[in-house]
């Protein structure tokens, strides 16, 4: 029976669209068995992206500039410009620099940071930015512990008792922050993201007088159990003013991310950072050497 070339070239778009349907589906299941880690090239700072299984954005720190945005660019698809959560570790530019840039290009839901201010001009743009788009800000501390996008978040510092002792409330500030003459590293926001049993630990750029109280931490709600991690977030780029081997032993990662811009006028990271990683048989990976460093987490029923 004949049979029009048209009719022909209908069937073949028909079975064509049919196909192209059939690998979305399959490429969209795909995308949801994993979550994405990625600890982005932004030069001297810190900034992670992670992508929880497809359906939550997750961005803790942004770097002192606009590369973040071609981090995002890279690996948070096109079509979606809604990031659910936001962490700032501190207030230092080199960790929130790159959100000026972001509250303009994205619908930021959320923001959680240390309760501390930076008299500089450029945090008090960011903290504007804030306000003017109506971002919830919220001031997590040790012993919390909550639940993002199927990701359970631990908290181990900053104690109440460490912030009220060494910061004063600044009432003029919007949202309300507290001023301290110490070093703002020593109040960087250190937790846990736990991922299908899987734990990464972000150190932001505290020091090692944190550090060491986290040693002697009580078991209990900070039980130390939850600081070993198999990733580790190498505190202040790999600085000797960061980790501990104490610290360190009791962390026991499998890799050692460090974030540092190439050829950096601070030495960053120094020698007996990566001598001790080393002699801990700690896997080092370093956004300067390696550019972007990206991580799959299977979840449970894809393995």
């Amino acid at each position: 029976m004949f049979q029009s070339p048209i009719s022909k070239r209908s069937l073949f778009f028909s079975a064509l669209l049919s196909l192209i349907i059939i690998f979305l589906l399959f490429f969209q299941s795909w995308l949801n068995s994993f979550t994405t880690v990625v600890f982005c090239d932004v030069g001297q700072g810190d900034a992670t992206y992670i992508r929880i299984k497809n359906r939550f954005d997750l961005l803790i720190d942004a770097g002192p500039g606009r590369k973040i945005l071609d981090c995002l660019g890279k690996y948070m698809p096109f079509y979606d410009r809604t990031i659910e959560l936001a962490v700032i570790s501190h207030p230092q530019k080199d960790h929130f620099g790159g959100f000026l840039y972001i509250l303009d290009r994205y619908d930021l839901k959320k923001i959680w940071m240390t309760q501390l201010y930076n008299p500089s001009q450029t945090f008090k743009q960011l903290l504007d930015k804030t306000k003017t788009k109506s971002i919830t800000v919220e001031f997590p501390k040790a012993g919390e512990k909550f639940l993002i996008g199927q990701a359970i978040v631990d908290f181990f510092w900053p104690s109440d008792s460490f912030i009220l002792k060494n910061s004063f409330f600044d009432s003029y500030t919007q949202p309300p922050l507290r001023q301290t003459a110490l070093d703002l590293n020593n109040f960087s926001l250190i937790f846990s993201l736990q991922l299908t049993g899987k734990r990464i630990l972000f150190t932001g750029d505290t020091s090692p007088l944190v550090l060491s109280k986290l040693l002697n931490m009580p078991i209990g709600t900070q039980d130390q159990s939850k600081l070993k991690s198999e990733i580790l977030k190498i505190p202040h780029h790999g600085s000797k003013k960061g980790l501990s081997v104490e610290f360190l032993k009791l962390a026991d990662p499998i890799y050692g991310v460090i974030s540092a811009g190439k050829n950096n006028s601070y030495g960053h990271p120094e020698k007996n950072i990566l001598d001790m990683l080393e002699a801990q048989g700690v896997k080092v990976r370093r956004t300067d050497l390696e550019g972007d460093i990206v991580f799959k987490i299977p979840s449970p029923n894809s393995q």
